[in-house]
């Protein structure tokens, strides 16, 4: 075959791909549901190229006629041109009697199986409704989710989703799949008056608005919602898609059409040229808009309006030309006075354009001044320059910016729901951590200054030293020294890894008492106290030779002098989170203390706190760990390259003072000082037995019937946020 016979044939293979619907047989409804291409019924009439097509099932023994994505059993229930197609969506739910015994409960997941669809992480959130309810969406990225609890219905509002008997929480970008878990810590013991059911739903945004009766609602859980999935044309760019490949034709079939990269996924969308409206998909599809047509003010009264492809004019009476920025009719000038008016126009150009380029510099410092007066700037620079001993540096934008080469991603060494990490080189060649971060509320703000000369005294070994932070931008960037060696949760769950590395259980142990040191400097030595309130392993720094640093102080607050509990929303990091916290809304050092003893859990058994450790009960690692001390089954759980009969007088030990930290009770818990100190005495004598056994009531609270959650994950770096609650999964 010569070459004009080879490209022949690929042309001819390209075109059957990508059919467009020209054919006036094609179905272009089903049921109530509208299908525009590239979207179709059945083979010819819809688009397609090498790796995906845009089929759409319609089953007719509905009455009317139903629509499905594809060949599986997603109801479609609305498709858009600009790139979303609305599916149908059943609720989750847990129902208890008021005995506290469980009814029934239902959970579901859902699987994208097209490569062209993922849900839309802009309109889409998931719902929590009930009074002793957490739920919990699982991705094949990580884990998210949100609690929702009351006692009564007193100050609860139609509409508030913050907490208090709704909460809801975003989703991550890009996802093709996810399922869904319910539980309850008391049964609903407390709500049983008027709540005894929770739900959990993913959803659109706009289309749920919570309501007071939905907790007493026993037909909610038949109600269906829509969720938006995002779609485009193959995965090419724009760029690429413009020059066909064999297999992947070019979408946009209208000669009046733009083609636009996709902002959610891959690929690419279609979309009539301004003037232009239709279908960009089907050849001549994008027909010219009459804007003269019904409109009389697009035109001054005096002139008449003639319409033109993709444009219109205004014809103004003879000696007047039509503005049409000011929409009037304006006199002409004569030629002469015209040149002369270009000519005069051209010499000021440039002082016109210096002038305003000026004044432009102006505007830009002017706002960056204010924004370091708002943020605190002069405040802290008075406090700095009385204290000349402290190292603390005010950046400016420009440094920063060129610190990490404009904010280059490949700068980026951290990302979460608060804020992008950059490793940034400043001019003296010294790596430094810069945090920008994506939100801070007013009052965040002004607590901003007080707790930058409270971060910037803190000089513990064990924790990452702050060096600075920049001012002149709207949200107030954090400047921290650049700790190399990646986090302990990275050192414990290595990605593609089923156990992690070989760590040696001195390692472990040093780790955890470096992390001890910290929180007890924190809590006990500094000036004055600082409560951590996020201490997990992701927040645990490695340097070079693996000696610990704990981090992101994001979430901290100055403990009250009085050594009373700090009031908070409950916030923290799912398998971390103090159940008292979540029970109180009340938050001490206890509280870190707990998470302290699930980091030791975590450097003990090498598995992840907020993952479940039986599939079949789903017990936490808490109670799972509790059980196999109890139970004399602790080698079945610890990390199998650490447990040797040698090393277990002292492995018992150091999980007895994992349990005292993760007592229930938080009176029950050792202060970090004391944790220091048994920690010091294991690791220096192994014959010197200190921690005591777990109170009999804590085991049995942690060792109960109620049913903790289930998560699957392996990338973890998505923090779901929302009002009344922050909880991450994992990391």
């Amino acid at each position: 075959m010569g070459l004009l016979g080879f490209l022949l044939m690929q042309f001819l293979l390209t075109a059957a791909l990508g059919l467009n619907t020209t054919d006036p047989s094609c179905e272009t409804k089903c049921g109530n549901l509208s299908i525009p291409y590239p979207f179709g019924v059945r083979e010819g009439c819809y688009f397609k190229d090498a790796n995906t097509d845009y089929l759409i099932v319609c089953n007719t023994t509905f009455d009317p006629p139903k629509a499905f994505l594809g060949e599986g059993n997603i109801d479609v229930v609305d498709i858009s041109l600009n790139g979303e197609i609305r599916i149908t969506n059943l609720m989750g739910y847990e129902c208890y009697n008021e005995s506290g015994s469980k009814t029934d409960k239902w959970t579901n997941s859902f699987t994208i199986g097209s490569p062209q669809y993922s849900f839309s992480h802009t309109k889409n959130r998931f719902w929590v409704v009930g009074c002793d309810t957490t739920a919990f969406f699982e991705t094949e990225r990580g884990a998210s989710g949100c609690i929702s609890y009351c006692t009564n219905l007193q100050g609860m509002e139609n509409g508030s989703c913050s907490g208090v008997g709704c909460c809801s929480a975003s989703i991550t970008k890009g996802l093709k799949n996810f399922s869904t878990n319910i539980g309850t810590y008391y049964n609903y013991n407390n709500s049983k008056e008027f709540n005894l059911c929770g739900y959990m739903f993913v959803a659109e945004d706009s289309q749920y608005n919570f309501s007071i009766s939905d907790l007493n609602d026993t037909k909610l859980r038949h109600r269906t919602f829509p969720i938006v999935l995002d779609w485009s044309v193959g995965n090419q760019t724009c760029e690429q898609a413009k020059t066909p490949l064999p297999g992947m034709p070019y979408a946009c079939r209208s000669r009046n059409s733009q083609c636009n990269n996709s902002n959610n996924r891959v690929g690419y969308l279609c979309q009539c040229s301004t003037g232009y409206q239709g279908n960009p998909y089907v050849v001549g599809g994008c027909k010219d808009i009459d804007e003269c047509k019904n409109n009389s003010t697009i035109c001054p009264r005096e002139a008449q309006c003639n319409n033109t492809q993709g444009d219109y004019d205004c014809l103004c009476p003879e000696g007047q030309r039509f503005n049409r920025s000011a929409t009037t009719c304006d006199g002409m000038c004569s030629a002469v006075g015209f040149l002369i008016l270009l000519a005069t126009i051209t010499s000021l150009c440039w002082g016109v354009q210096r002038k305003k380029l000026a004044n432009q510099d102006k505007k830009i410092q002017d706002l960056k001044n204010k924004m370091f007066e708002q943020n605190g700037g002069p405040l802290l620079v008075e406090y700095f320059s009385s204290q000349p001993a402290n190292a603390f540096r005010i950046f400016t934008e420009e440094e920063l910016s060129m610190a990490t080469d404009d904010f280059n991603k490949g700068r980026v060494i951290g990302e979460g729901g608060h804020g992008v990490v950059y490793r940034g080189m400043l001019e003296n060649d010294k790596a430094v951590a810069i945090k920008k971060s994506k939100k801070m509320d007013e009052r965040e703000k002004d607590e901003f200054v007080r707790e930058m000369t409270i971060l910037s005294q803190i000089n513990h070994v064990h924790v990452v030293k702050i060096v600075g932070c920049c001012l002149e931008v709207e949200i107030p960037m954090l400047v921290y020294e650049h700790v190399p060696g990646g986090t302990l949760f990275d050192l414990l769950h290595p990605k593609g890894q089923q156990q992690g590395t070989l760590i040696p259980l001195e390692t472990r142990l040093r780790i955890a008492a470096e992390v001890a040191e910290a929180l007890a400097y924190l809590h006990s030595y500094a000036s004055p106290p600082i409560l951590h309130k996020d201490v997990k392993t992701a927040n645990i720094l490695l340097d070079e030779n693996q000696r610990a640093k704990v981090s992101d102080f994001g979430a901290s607050v100055v403990a009250p002098a009085d050594g009373l509990a700090v009031a908070t929303m409950v916030q923290g990091t799912l398998g971390y989170l103090d159940p008292e916290v979540i029970q109180s809304y009340q938050f001490t050092e206890k509280s870190d203390v707990y998470s302290f003893g699930m980091v030791l859990v975590e450097l003990l058994t090498g598995k992840k706190p907020f993952e479940p450790i039986d599939t079949e009960t789903k017990r936490s690692l808490a109670g799972a760990f509790v059980s196999a001390l109890r139970g004399n089954r602790l080698v079945d759980i610890l990390e199998s390259t650490v447990c040797s009969e040698e090393e277990m007088e002292i492995l018992l030990e150091v999980s007895e003072l994992a349990c005292r930290c993760l007592s229930v009770n938080g009176a029950d818990r050792p202060t970090m000082k004391e944790v220091v100190t048994a920690l010091h005495v294991l690791r220096t004598s192994r014959d010197h037995p200190w921690a005591l056994p777990c109170l009999p009531q804590e085991a049995e609270s942690l060792l109960g019937e109620r049913e903790p959650m289930a998560y699957t994950t392996s990338d973890l770096g998505t923090t779901v946020s929302h009002i009344g609650l922050e909880i991450e999964a994992g990391r």
